[in-house]
């Protein structure tokens, strides 16, 4: 999947799924990210599972006019969408407006990228989201998801 092919389509949606209590990085991930000069807007939840520091709003500090300031590094969370998991056993294709232009090799691209998310981001990211579930909840239905099977 190429990414710049699709930006213009998400900077129209507003970057919803930004907003739906910020992202989950590994620690090389956020290295990354201050290695290549962006300030660091995650918060260290474990070791290896950080959190950007979203605030009430819900929304990813990186998230500026809706388009991502990290876009070229963003982590893999994010590059796998719309390829949707908030525990890491089952997964959705969210049909937002980028949904309809993927083929099924972006759509299997988007699934191995799935596939590839440590396990224990999504462990710690529950206990760290408790709070916020009912908001983060009610804005995930906002398009129509469909239950898939990744192999």
């Amino acid at each position: 999947m190429t990414d710049h092919n699709y930006s213009n389509i998400c900077k129209e949606c507003g970057g919803y799924c930004c907003t739906l209590g910020g992202t989950l990085a590994t620690k090389l991930e956020v290295e990354q990210v201050i290695e290549d000069g962006y300030p660091n807007k995650f918060i260290e939840i474990t070791e290896n599972c950080y959190i950007t520091d979203f605030g009430e709003d819900l929304i990813c500090p990186y998230l500026k006019e809706s388009t991502c300031e990290i876009y070229p590094i963003r982590p893999l969370i994010c590059r796998k969408y719309p390829i949707l998991s908030t525990d890491g056993e089952e997964y959705y294709l969210v049909h937002c407006p980028l949904t309809q232009y993927l083929s099924k090799d972006d759509i299997a691209q988007c699934i191995e990228a799935a596939l590839e998310v440590p396990e224990d981001l999504f462990t710690c990211a529950q206990r760290f989201m408790a709070p916020f579930g009912a908001g983060v909840d009610e804005r995930m239905h906002k398009f129509k998801m469909e239950r898939i099977e990744l192999k």
